[in-house]
């Protein structure tokens, strides 16, 4: 017996969790605190979860349970506002949202464990109790449609420990790109979809529990702008009620992809600009908005008018921020200023510094794209090497403006969901990037998100947990980019093998750039020049050029450059694939789930690497036939291995499909009617019948690479030319 004291006191003593049984669990809070909106949802929502994961009696101001949860009071009047974020006192105006980190202090008092909350916001007593729940105690809060309740019959966590929490950003949450159509674009835009509303309170809820405090999306046009005002205004007060911002994405006159003008030209109507934008604010602010997110350019490369431009955005200015109290904020975008279309140099100059005199309320959103960062050497995207020169614009804003940091974590159009490929050098480069802009105070975060099907929700939960950095028992936990596939499956091997291929694809597909190769052909890739503008990663010689023009000496380069690194990061993944594919884990159903479709996932990015080779082996054959004037061994079976790979692609796809969280006419889909956005289809209809990759097998056989070869894209309707 003495024995056993023994090692239970030098257990406790190193500070090695001691399991107990747990009989029940009560939050204690004050009668203040539950009758505050935004605390009790949270509470409320807690006691359901602990009930589920403890499957014992969870109640409140019970103080004879086993462990005790002590919420403070809030004193209203001391709240500080995060205008004063990073000990910033600046004299621009600042998106007020209260301070809200948080500490939790843990004792055990006779035969009861304490945890203490101390915070100085409602808002941190709502986010210090989801930070408990997800931080300590092993809940997942991965996807809007589904978690994992762990199971707490016995209390695991050290008994004496204090593990603070600090907000990097002072506002932290997501935009949903409904200019495309994802799995809340409809929910979002149309007020006669079934259960709508329902479907964005999910997805607050959210945001909420994975401690985000802003969420933004676009609004496309409306056909009866009231009616949708109607619609959407109890999602937006529901948002608040969770302590949530809600942003409104707009334009000032954008044209392409449907996008909400604020005024229109002659001859939509025959009103001036300002009448318009005062009609079309006045209905918008029917609902309680607290940020305006507005398009200033007519597209993302142009400037327009600049004199014009800058007037109406004064003026916008003036009445979001003095009539209806809100804010306003606007996008930079990845183009540099001197590859704007239809800018001379002496207008750019011009307008540069006419934009250092914009009114300081306007808040910017500095805009990366795909899985390039800040820093990185490479980033061959949107006519650019890197994007050094936004991390430049990022340094000198923060001087005038409120700024935040706006990356993305997928990109729908041809780069990876829609191909699909799951590309985890997202999570190493965004990683990054929250560590770096948070060191440079950097006052909010946004993500720009564009799907969660195929493993992307790993994206996003990755990123809304790292907006947090957590110090326990006085040391910080250092964050690392698959750390949070460890709170899922508890199992080193599995984690292992995600690791190794994430390290794969870091090496082959990003850092030795198969991602150019990988990547579908989009519109502007096939345009002759100068119109050919590289939107995303593409080879340094078109596919054209390689069948047409290409002699032996490229042919070799590219075996080297693409087609023999493609086979090898092909094998090597393969290898890791298949030893995640055994049966030899021990998961729950939910924990196995998820693991299959992740595994699913590499391996349709593994057997796009193999397509790709393949595909290529029978471009530079045909051309080697030219070149020879005679046939080239084994060039029918490059094209037989290249179709051989899709069909067993698409089984998995189709596997994939039976586990989408949101139904198959949302998302993979020809869309009845049209839907709200410039496409006709869900975002995941050309992985449902790998159409790049069948379009790629046909345009070498028919020797056809124009943009209008098997083409999905309605591209008139997309530019805003028609309706």
């Amino acid at each position: 017996m003495k024995k056993q004291l023994f090692l239970i006191f030098l257990i406790s003593f190193l500070g090695i969790p001691i399991s107990y049984s747990i009989s029940g669990i009560s939050i204690l809070a004050s009668r203040t605190l539950l009758e505050n909106e935004l605390a009790q949802k949270s509470i409320d929502d807690c006691v359901i979860l602990l009930k589920k994961a403890c499957q014992c009696e969870v109640k409140i101001n019970d103080r004879s349970q086993e462990i005790l949860l002590f919420l403070p009071d809030i004193d209203t009047n001391a709240v500080a506002s995060y205008s004063s974020f990073a000990n910033k006192r600046l004299a621009y105006p600042m998106i007020d949202y209260p301070v809200h980190e948080y500490t939790w202090t843990s004792k055990r008092v006779q035969g009861q464990i304490h945890l203490s909350l101390e915070t100085p916001s409602f808002l941190g007593i709502s986010f210090g109790l989801y930070g408990l729940l997800q931080e300590q105690l092993w809940f997942s809060f991965y996807h809007t449609k589904e978690s994992i309740i762990p199971d707490l019959k016995f209390w695991s966590l050290t008994e004496d420990f204090t593990w603070t929490a600090r907000p990097r950003f002072g506002k932290k949450g997501f935009h949903l790109h409904t200019m495309h159509p994802l799995e809340l674009t409809e929910p979002l835009l149309n007020p006669d979809c079934p259960d709508g509303i329902q479907q964005i309170k999910e997805y607050i809820d959210w945001l909420a529990r994975n401690q985000q405090n802003y969420f933004e999306f676009n609004l496309l046009e409306q056909e009866d702008l009231e009616r949708w005002v109607t619609y959407i205004t109890p999602a937006v007060e529901y948002a608040h009620t969770r302590g949530i911002l809600v942003g409104l994405d707009l334009s000032l006159h954008m044209t392409q992809q449907k996008a909400f003008m604020l005024y229109k030209n002659f001859p939509a109507t025959l009103k001036n600009a300002k009448t318009q934008i005062t009609k079309n604010l006045e209905t918008l602010f029917l609902a309680p908005w607290d940020v305006i997110a507005m398009e200033a350019s007519t597209t993302e490369f142009t400037q327009g008018n600049a004199s014009k431009t800058q007037a109406l955005q004064l003026y916008v200015t003036d009445l979001v921020t003095n009539k209806y109290h809100a804010h306003l904020a606007g996008r930079q975008h990845v183009v540099q200023q001197d590859k704007m279309l239809g800018k001379t140099s002496s207008e750019i100059d011009k307008l540069s510094k006419e934009q250092q005199t914009l009114d300081a309320n306007r808040a910017t959103f500095i805009h990366t794209v795909m899985f390039y960062g800040l820093a990185d050497k490479k980033a061959p995207v949107y006519g650019n090497q890197n994007l050094l020169h936004l991390l430049d614009l990022l340094k000198e804003e923060q001087k005038v403006r409120e700024t935040w940091y706006y990356p993305e974590s997928a990109y729908w159009i041809t780069f990876d969901n829609s191909v699909p490929m799951l590309l985890t050098p997202y999570l190493t480069t965004r990683l990054e990037d929250i560590l770096l802009v948070d060191s440079l105070n950097v006052e909010g975060h946004l993500t720009f998100s564009s799907g969660w099907e195929w493993g992307y929700w790993l994206m996003d939960w990755s990123i809304a947990r790292w907006s947090w950095e957590h110090t326990f028992n006085d040391k910080v936990i250092q964050a690392r980019p698959t750390q949070f596939l460890a709170d899922i499956f508890q199992n080193q091997a599995i984690v292992d093998n995600l690791n190794t291929l994430s390290r794969l694809q870091q090496k082959y597909i990003k850092d030795q750039e198969l991602i150019r190769y990988l990547v579908a052909q989009t519109v502007t890739d096939e345009l002759p020049a100068p119109l050919a503008l590289e939107l995303h990663p593409h080879p340094e010689q078109s596919y054209k050029w390689m069948r047409t023009k290409a002699n032996k000496e490229d042919i070799r380069i590219l075996y080297k450059k693409a087609i023999d690194p493609l086979l090898e990061f092909a094998t090597l993944s393969e290898a890791i694939i298949n030893d995640l594919n055994s049966s030899k884990y021990s998961l729950s159903p939910a924990q196995d789930k998820l693991l299959q479709e992740l595994i699913n996932a590499f391996a349709v990015t593994n057997l796009r690497a193999k397509h790709k080779a393949h595909t290529l082996s029978f471009l530079l054959g045909k051309r080697q036939e030219d070149l020879e004037k005679g046939s080239v061994p084994l060039l029918q079976a490059s094209i037989e291995q290249a179709k051989t790979t899709r069909l067993e692609a698409q089984v998995l796809v189709n596997k994939q499909e039976q586990n989408y969280r949101y139904p198959l006419s949302y998302i993979a889909r020809p869309i009845e009617g049209g839907g709200s956005t410039a496409y006709d289809f869900g975002y995941l209809y050309p992985v449902s019948n790998l159409h790049f990759w069948q379009r790629e097998e046909e345009q070498i056989i028919q020797n056809k690479y124009g943009p209008l070869f098997m083409s999905i894209w309605d591209v008139p309707r997309i530019l805003g030319v028609v309706d």
